[in-house]
């Protein structure tokens, strides 16, 4: 007997998620309108954000790089943030060369072929919907693209990290826009001193008497779950060039138009239609009370089964925290 021969090639779109809960609540399609599409969409958008209340989605934690500032304490998290979950101090070394700059890309010439592991972007004048494109060479001709970014957030005097897939030797390096846009800094990292930063709750934040004291590295950070998160380090950062490694756990993807995935693995599927389907029993009217209990049984045993594999397999370690208490 053949078999497809493809592994994890099957999707589901918007639609047919909406579909399946709806057909679980016997609610068939000719008896589906707009409004009820639209109530099911919303309820799924729901669920997918309320999934992050129940723990950890190993699927949406993230790492990204934060540049600071001299004296700036407080710095904002990547949009959708839920969590924080750790904080890494990087104290970069930089490689120098020879910079050429024009009006859409900035160039260095480090004399001889260097390894550069993450590089650092800042730009004096940029276009907020910009595409930026990292580049190196061994004849300062021939160009390979490293990484290539476009993001509607750019912003002028604000560092911007970049972690290489893989650290490249070259003896040239560029940065280009696709706009007339230009680096005011470029800044190539042979390597970095990465060191952990310590969350410090409310309570023992309040107490700290000089909050702005400056200092390198920052060994502390008060995580605030504001409507925009943000992180408060101390010491106070004291120059430009040092940044953030963090990771955090973000928001599922909003869902968009019916035609699109929604951004779950695929063993979530089950768990996400019955769950959905367990929502929609309690939004429509023509739901039969009768099946509302099943329908909830399902939804429980499907969800217990799901979220009791999501795991990534490590060994818990635990680290006690006994100390002598003094005054």
């Amino acid at each position: 007997m053949a078999t497809s021969g493809t592994v994890g090639k099957t999707t589901l779109d918007v639609a047919t998620i909406l579909e399946h809960a709806f057909r679980r609540v016997r609610v068939h399609p000719s008896e589906q309108t707009p409004e009820t599409v639209q109530s099911a969409t919303e309820s799924l958008y729901m669920l997918l954000v309320n999934l992050a209340n129940r723990g950890l989605n190993l699927w949406c934690v993230q790492s990204s790089f934060i540049g600071l500032a001299n004296g700036q304490s407080v710095y904002q998290m990547p949009t959708g943030t839920i969590d924080v979950l750790n904080v890494t101090y990087c104290q970069p070394t930089r490689a120098t060369g020879t910079d050429t700059v024009d009006a859409t890309s900035t160039a260095t010439d480090l004399g001889a072929a260097t390894p550069v592991r993450r590089i650092g972007l800042k730009f004096s004048t940029i276009a907020a919907s910009d595409t930026v494109t990292i580049e190196s060479s061994d004849d300062g001709v021939t160009w390979a693209t490293l990484k290539a970014e476009t993001s509607t957030e750019w912003a002028t005097d604000s560092w911007y990290w970049n972690e290489l897939s893989a650290i490249t030797t070259a003896r040239y390096f560029r940065v280009s826009t696709a706009s007339n846009s230009t680096a005011s800094e470029f800044y190539l990292a042979t390597q970095s001193a990465d060191l952990p930063v310590t969350i410090w709750n409310r309570d023992t934040w309040a107490v700290i008497n000089n909050k702005a004291q400056q200092g390198r590295p920052s060994t502390n950070y008060y995580y605030e779950r504001l409507l925009t998160p943000q992180v408060t380090l101390w010491p106070v950062p004291n120059n430009n060039y040092d940044h953030l490694q963090v990771f955090y756990q973000r928001q599922i993807q909003d869902i968009g138009a019916l035609t699109n995935e929604v951004e779950i693995p695929t063993r979530w599927a089950e768990g996400i239609i019955w769950q959905l389907a367990a929502r929609l029993a309690f939004e429509l009217p023509k739901v039969d009370p009768g099946i509302i209990p099943n329908v909830m049984a399902m939804a429980d045993k499907v969800l217990i089964e799901v979220e009791h594999d999501e795991g990534d397999g490590a060994p818990i370690a635990l680290q006690p925290g006994i100390r002598v208490y003094t005054r």
